[in-house]
């Protein structure tokens, strides 16, 4: 798999793997420490990412659903 077959669409965005967008852009600068290639590859996708998420690792969903049982039980509790 190349890492231009990485990239797939979900609700009409294209997205592709955070370590595929690394792998490319540190062979793309090769002088430069992986490291700071992930800084700056986390510090655009934060200043991309302040709308609605296209798409969240199922570990968001179910962490979610523990919370709003506890937020539920809560509230039924009083």
């Amino acid at each position: 798999m190349t890492p231009t077959e990485e990239r797939f669409s979900i609700e009409g965005q294209v997205v592709t793997s955070f370590s595929g967008v690394v792998a490319r852009l540190a062979a793309a600068h090769p002088s430069l420490a992986v490291v700071d290639v992930e800084r700056v590859v986390l510090r655009e996708w934060e200043a991309f990412s302040a709308s609605r998420p296209v798409v969240v690792p199922i570990g968001v969903e179910e962490g979610a659903a523990e919370m709003l049982a506890v937020e539920t039980s809560a509230q039924i509790d009083g």
